[in-house]
């Protein structure tokens, strides 16, 4: 481990049978702390077992963060993870989320 880095957490959920169509486009706003607001959209369509899952159209509300403090940072990503968890389900895939 390089001096200064800190480990990353690793966050595994397992498959499941799918849950929804894969043509399914999932959108999810979620508090990000007191002040923001984050909408994200997954293309289940798009995604297949071992690739990496990326939003398709991720708005902040009212704008987006320069920063985020300890609670908004929870929030942020509680809510992507909650969002990844039910695009892996669609597909009926094994997902894990790491912070780096």
């Amino acid at each position: 481990m390089a001096r200064g880095s800190l480990p990353r957490k690793v966050t595994y959920f397992e498959p499941v049978p799918r849950r929804l169509a894969r043509n399914t486009i999932i959108e999810s706003t979620f508090d990000v702390g007191r002040r923001f607001r984050c909408t994200m959209r997954v293309d289940c369509g798009q995604l297949d077992p071992g690739v990496v899952i990326r939003p398709i159209r991720v708005e902040w509300h009212p704008h987006m963060p320069k920063r985020l403090d300890e609670e908004e940072l929870a929030g942020w990503r509680a809510g992507r993870n909650a969002v990844y968890q039910l695009a892996a389900l669609t597909i009926g895939a094994r997902l894990a989320v790491a912070d780096g």
